[in-house]
């Protein structure tokens, strides 16, 4: 039942201020301290009546929103939620990129109390139709979230987001599961193949390291030489993965693994010689993975189009071009159309699976924690562990047998013709 308090004296008006009371749906109780034109109340019996007012339209179903939070827009609403927060560097980078490309530019200006659930429908079927489908699942839960929020802080009294299992109209769509490309032990042994023949030992290296291990480019590129334990004593030769190298605010910085998940990953022999093997060949380098000059490892879009995709799809040769050194062709590895550098982390997945792990000792390895009961009973053990580097060896010498009779890479992809800067045309020869 609604009822009034006392709040604070007006000096102005030299009388008592008062604010009402009301219950709302979902048994939480909300507070109003001014009138539909603004007017604060300055006795109980108004107060009350006008909470009172209020339950009574709930009940009928009613929207109700204070006078305050009525006024409250989707964009300064978004700058309060931001600050609130408490989330990663990176995922607040992409919170803050999803709600300035796409939420606010539509409904920035819009009271949140104002939001229609038909009106942000079509304009997500909008949204779908211009960006892939996970982007758009990451715009539309950004929003929801958001909402979520704006309904716990009294901004309004529903979410107009519509989750996937409220929705109901619309043709049946079946929920499938996004297939990601995966390599065989070969095939990872072929793309690192070619990344030794573009790049050298630093490039091939780090493909293996990423297959056998699942890190993140992330988490490779923020592998330092003392996180490393290449001598086996007893316990199998480790990497030791505790941070993550990112751009956070335009800055290179070391920043927590995702999830948190800092972790010892047991490494084959084959992967610790390797490593070793690197580590030695730059004895002065910090990191254990450097970029082409020995400086901090990047992965930018031109990392991606001119080094990661040429290993996996291939390039075809160049010869002497103006402008331009020739180059060597490179040949697709077969069967990994598609394939990512996340598809390794992926891919070591399956071979564990494929092996019959437990399930346990293989979620720790990827970094994730196993949910409900499962989770709280199992346990990772020594045993465990030095089993899965036992079957990771016998991949990666298998992986690296010569096979007979099986066509393992593609034709050079088509010629692109290198552009050059002609000179003008009709310019006067010397004489």
């Amino acid at each position: 039942m609604a009822y009034a308090e006392k709040r604070t004296y007006d000096k102005l008006a030299r009388k008592w201020r008062w604010r009402g009371k009301y219950k709302l749906l979902n048994g939480k109780w909300a507070s109003i301290s001014r009138d539909e034109n603004g007017q604060p109340f300055y006795t109980e019996r108004g107060a009350r009546e006008y909470a009172a007012g209020l339950e009574s339209d709930l009940r009928r179903g009613r929207t109700v929103v204070g006078n305050r939070e009525g006024r409250t827009t989707v964009l300064s609403w978004s700058a309060q939620w931001m600050e609130s927060i408490d989330v990663g560097p990176l995922s607040q980078k992409e919170y803050r990129l999803r709600l300035n490309n796409h939420v606010l530019p539509e409904w920035g200006g819009v009271a949140v109390k104002d939001l229609s659930p038909t009106a942000i429908a079509v304009w997500e079927k909008g949204l779908r139709a211009r960006v892939s489908k996970n982007y758009a699942d990451g715009i539309v839960s950004v929003f929801r979230i958001m909402m979520d929020d704006a309904v716990t802080e009294g901004l309004r009294l529903d979410n107009p987001v519509a989750s996937k299992t409220s929705r109901r109209r619309g043709k049946f769509v079946p929920r499938e599961k996004a297939e990601k490309a995966t390599a065989t032990p070969r095939q990872a042994f072929l793309i690192a193949r070619n990344a030794l023949h573009m790049r050298g030992l630093n490039e091939y290296a780090m493909v293996l390291t990423s297959a056998y291990t699942g890190m993140r480019i992330g988490e490779l590129a923020g592998l330092h030489r003392d996180h490393l334990e290449l001598e086996d004593q007893g316990q199998g030769a480790r990497i030791h993965t505790v941070q993550q190298s990112q751009y956070v605010d335009g800055a290179f910085s070391e920043i927590d693994n995702k999830y948190a998940s800092s972790r010892g990953l047991i490494i084959p022999q084959g992967l610790a010689e390797l490593l070793r093997q690197l580590v030695e060949s730059r004895p002065g380098t910090e990191w254990v993975f450097t970029s082409p000059k020995g400086f901090r490892l990047t992965r930018s879009g031109d990392w991606y189009r001119e080094t990661w995709h040429p290993i996996v799809s291939g390039r075809a040769p160049r010869g002497v071009v103006r402008g331009a050194k020739p180059r060597l062709g490179i040949y697709p590895v077969l069967g990994v159309e598609g394939l990512t550098p996340h598809g390794l982390r992926h891919s070591q997945k399956v071979w564990l699976d494929e092996g019959s792990h437990p399930r346990v000792a293989v979620e720790a390895r990827m970094g994730h924690v196993l949910p409900g009961v499962e989770g709280t009973y199992s346990h990772v053990t020594l045993k465990m562990e030095l089993a899965i580097a036992d079957h990771l060896q016998e991949l990666w010498v298998e992986s690296q047998r010569h096979v007979l009779g099986r066509r393992e890479f593609g034709a050079y992809p088509p010629f692109k013709a290198f552009r050059t800067r002609r000179s003008p045309k009709n310019l006067p020869r010397a004489s």
